[in-house]
């Protein structure tokens, strides 16, 4: 019996209730009744901050949670119990649909004998949707992950809910989506539970994929109330010419970095949290030649290039850390665990024109110097305060291994990582009009290379950089001429001296 799928379906394939055959849920009174997805629409590809998108008008939504919880519970443990959740997706929801049926008659005739009136057909269709949402989708969480303007949710406790729109990056409060902090750590429960994992006293933390394109971090019990983050990648099939649109960087720029990518130049992508790193490197994956054979190594998944197609990276091997067990094993690794530089070392069997490691966060990095020492065009992302803090940021990140010097890890730096591209959150001239503050904007504000330098050093020679609003070339790297044959624009755009 297997009762936790290994994976969180995606909110986009839950059913369309106007597309299915459901018993009862019409009364004699009510006209039949579409009731429009809740997953919006296929958006456009990218929504301008200045366009208004035509979005579906949202169904009606059930708002008595306790009785949507309560059914959520009937319906897992039914399906549970009779091993549904080995079928295919597919009918486990058809089985849960027709249970659903039944359950909100049960409910109803309790509603009539306690003299209440009976549900309508539209209030018996969004209950319906509420629960089946709850048992394969994420319940009242579900209406922020379907919004394509939010990209982070905050929860502090039950009562605060803050999410981050796109564009700005402004913050908004937004209503709860649990009546208690015992309530919302059930919830989480409920999650971690579907995809084999443990979320409780005994294991307070709790790291997760919430579909296919969300990420959610929680911490609950070890303090006053439970904290969760969520990070929504919404441009998942992104390009640089759509970075260009975004304002990330100029198309002098991306043209440079294109042929980079496809002069296979190692590539490290840095900046601080929330500045736009993985999506960068996303748009610097989708300029490879769809032939090439990629590994990707992440932590957990971010990068969701397997959703892109065979079109875009046919010959691609997805690899995700495991963090194991509470338990440990005799030398203290948590029973299970399979961290990311095993990963890196088992990739070398697998005849890989490029590694791609989502962020370098400890002795896989050893691994990356040595896919950057054939000369395959890795690529990675690394946390760093600012560009000129990315070298010693990667000497420290090396040193966790135990075996690496710090002259040897410099020298890695400096023979190995053609460029360090920097993204920054800076403020822009537009203001809030509510608040008088900044609006803040993502930029790329510095392209750098490297070199051996004096003492063992690592040289810098910045070869873009930002100022009076716009970032400008400076210098042409060293590699210059690798770069000619994949420039897309005319070469005397890139002069080989500043």
């Amino acid at each position: 019996m297997n009762s936790n799928p290994a994976e969180l379906p995606n909110p986009a394939e839950l059913p369309d209730f106007a597309s299915l055959p459901l018993i009862g849920l019409d009364d004699a009174h009510d006209d039949p009744l579409d009731i429009v997805p809740t997953v919006p629409a296929p958006r456009p590809h990218l929504v301008r901050e200045n366009e208004k998108a035509d979005r579906p008008q949202p169904a009606q939504r059930f708002t008595d949670w306790k009785i949507v919880t309560r059914l959520r519970n009937d319906v897992s443990e039914h399906l549970s119990r009779e091993d549904a959740f080995d079928l295919p997706l597919e009918d486990q929801k058809a089985q849960a649909i027709s249970l659903i049926t039944h359950l909100i008659d049960d409910q109803e005739r309790l509603r009539i004998n306690q003299g209440q009136a009976r549900w309508s057909g539209e209030e018996r269709r969004a209950l319906s949707q509420a629960v089946l949402e709850a048992v394969f989708g994420f319940g009242r969480l579900q209406p922020l992950l379907d919004d394509d303007t939010i990209e982070n949710i905050e929860l502090y406790g039950h009562q605060k809910v803050i999410v981050q729109r796109t564009g700005h990056g402004s913050f908004e409060y937004v209503d709860p989506i649990a009546d208690s902090d015992e309530e919302l750590l059930s919830m989480l429960a409920h999650y971690a539970h579907k995809a084999g994992r443990n979320f409780d006293p005994a294991h307070p933390n709790l790291e997760l994929n919430l579909g296919h394109n969300a990420r959610l971090e929680a911490t609950g019990w070890v303090m006053p109330k439970p904290i969760a983050t969520i990070r929504i990648h919404r441009l998942i099939d992104i390009t640089l010419a759509d970075l260009v649109d975004l304002d990330l960087m100029p198309p002098e720029l991306a043209s440079f970095l294109r042929a980079a990518v496809r002069a296979k130049k190692s590539i490290i992508v840095a900046g601080d949290r929330g500045a736009g790193k993985t999506t960068l490197l996303r748009a610097l994956i989708n300029e490879i030649e769809p032939a090439e054979k990629i590994g990707t190594i992440e932590s957990v998944y971010e990068l969701h290039l397997e959703q892109l197609g065979d079109e875009r990276h046919p010959r691609l091997i997805p690899w995700e850390a495991i963090p194991g067990s509470s338990e440990k094993d005799a030398a203290g690794r948590p029973i299970g665990e399979i961290p990311m530089d095993y990963w890196a070392q088992r990739s070398f069997r697998h005849n890989l024109d490029r590694l791609i490691v989502g962020e370098l966060l400890g002795p896989e990095v050893i691994a990356m110097f040595e896919a950057m020492q054939t000369g395959a065009g890795s690529m990675s992302t690394i946390h760093a305060k600012s560009a000129a803090a990315v070298p010693e940021r990667i000497v420290t990140l090396a040193r966790k291994d135990g075996r690496v010097t710090e002259d040897f890890a410099r020298r890695q730096v400096a023979e190995n990582i053609d460029l360090a591209i920097y993204v920054g959150v800076i403020p822009l001239a537009e203001r809030d009009p509510w608040t008088g503050q900044a609006h803040r904007g993502r930029r790329i504000t510095n392209v750098t290379t490297y070199s051996p330098g004096e003492d063992g050093r690592v040289a810098s020679t910045q070869l873009w950089e930002y100022s009076d609003g716009q970032i400008h070339q400076r210098l042409s790297p060293p590699f210059y001429d690798d770069l000619k044959p994949h420039l897309y624009e005319d070469p005397t755009t890139f002069p080989e001296t500043s």
